[in-house]
């Protein structure tokens, strides 16, 4: 290649190997027991053992990662341009899942060496001189992935949904593991705005034992309408309430309406960082980015509810639908299983002009999953600025000091995301790997600042 003058230096790599994973609870090939309270014999407290619900498997053996890849390494134009290309398919095979076994067996679930993952992506980088002059330079490191992870096997199950837990074990699960998706897919419902007075039928009504609605009516559900009761709510649907879309078609909102809600896996994410320098001074910048990830912003459902009556709610349900009126007056209740409305259907929308939220609902349904918490994280981040400024040797020397230099760094200085909580990087329940991206409660990113002095004697 003498006579390619632009191509300083370049190299081809390929590299193919295995890797054992053996960061698994120790023991879980064994039987395991619990110590039960035991029973009185002869005079003495007898202890017993009972066993888990977890079968022994004493075939455990470690996961392993099957790595292939492919690189280039280019120097341009006198190396003053370094590209760096990787590309790589590697698979994750005998994963270590809990698989439901027959209970004839005595036991519900084994753990079995049965999931496999694959992960394949391309990276890049580019690095080199930007400006170089007399008493300036300018340098710029840059990367970028690109990753997708899929799902190949979960044994002889096709998919398992798993409780991320931020509201505790009782709420319903929230995350699917699934053949052909990829690890952090969300599950919940997808919401479709709320119950408007178009809902629902009107006739006249009278009921003199609820003396806060004068001019009742009866509202009931038109035709067609999808019914949240008792799929996801407590009670009947009534305007204001939120809605939800019919995925299966048969007007009833419960578990079989549920589907694929959001992806926690971003389709890219990189770095960007520059030195600069002009005589004694000096500084560094280091940008850092994300696209394409979800974030299951918890938050927004537990700050959004009435669950808890001395709750402080967000500022979005300011504009909620209102169901009282300025007087303090209800305007619609459920009245032995009737939806009853204090005022006509246009003096409802009269009082609700512009809504932009449903009423915020009671009971723990109100957790339940659903589209809305799902958010864009995407973000560029300015991580880190770092300025300094090194005296020159000749005020050094006779003090004999070889260099000082003072510097001042900022961190998390800026974050550019349209996420509405306060990171879009938040990642509360790490201890399950399946479900990445939930913001629950979550600290942000401190923003500090540092100043120093770097001496040398």
């Amino acid at each position: 290649m003498k006579d390619v003058s632009f191509i300083s230096d370049m190299k081809l790599r390929l590299s193919y190997g295995t890797a054992g994973n053996n960061r698994i609870p120790a023991y879980s090939y064994a039987y395991a027991y619990n110590l039960g309270n035991g029973y009185g014999l002869n005079n003495a407290l007898a202890y017993t053992l009972t066993p888990t619900n977890v079968l022994g498997n004493p075939d455990l053996k470690w996961e392993t990662l099957v790595s292939r890849n492919v690189g280039l390494d280019v120097g341009l134009f006198n190396n003053k341009l370094q590209v760096t290309l990787d590309a790589y398919s590697n698979i994750t095979n005998n994963l270590l899942l809990v698989n439901a076994i027959p209970p004839s067996s005595g036991y519900g679930s084994q753990l079995q060496n049965l999931g496999s993952t694959l992960n394949r992506g391309i990276e890049i980088q580019l690095a080199g001189p930007i400006m170089t002059k007399r008493n300036f330079d300018w340098s710029a490191n840059f990367n970028i992935s690109f990753n997708k992870n899929i799902i190949k096997s979960l044994g002889n199950q096709q998919q398992y949904l798993i409780n991320s837990g931020w509201f505790g074990a009782a709420n319903p699960s929230d995350y699917v593991v699934r053949v052909g998706e990829e690890v952090g897919t969300m599950w919940g419902l997808i919401n479709d705005g709320w119950y408007t007075t178009k809902d629902f039928t009107v006739t006249p009504y009278t009921n003199a034992s609820f003396p806060l609605l004068t001019n009742q009516y009866v509202l009931n559900t038109k035709a067609g309408v999808p019914n949240v009761l008792p799929g996801v709510s407590t009670i009947l649907p009534q305007p204001g309430m939120p809605k939800f879309k019919d995925i299966n078609g048969d007007t009833l909102i419960n578990d079989k309406d549920r589907t694929i809600i959001g992806h926690a896996q971003p389709k890219f994410f990189g770095g960007f960082n520059q030195q600069f320098s002009y005589k004694n001074f000096d500084m560094s910048i280091f940008i850092n980015f994300s696209y394409g990830n979800q974030v299951y912003n918890a938050n927004k459902i537990e700050f959004t509810n009435a669950y808890e009556n001395d709750a402080n709610l967000l500022t979005l349900t300011k504009g909620r639908w209102h169901n009282i009126d300025a007087q303090g007056n209800a305007i619609q209740a459920v009245i032995g299983g009737t939806v009853v409305a204090g005022i006509s259907p246009d003096a409802m929308n009269a009082l609700n002009p512009h809504p932009t939220y449903w009423i915020p609902t009671t009971g723990q349904n109100a957790y339940y999953p659903m589209s809305y918490a799902i958010e864009d994280g995407s973000f560029i981040r300015i991580n880190n600025i770092t300025i300094g400024y090194t005296l020159p040797k000749k005020l050094l020397q006779r003090a004999k000091i070889a260099s000082l230099r003072f510097f001042a760094t900022g961190n998390n200085v800026a974050v550019i995301t349209g996420y509405s909580g306060f990171d879009p990087e938040a990642n509360t329940r790490r201890a399950n790997p399946a479900t990445p991206g939930v913001d629950y409660a979550a600290y942000p990113h401190s923003r500090t600042f540092i100043f120093g002095v770097n001496l040398s004697l």
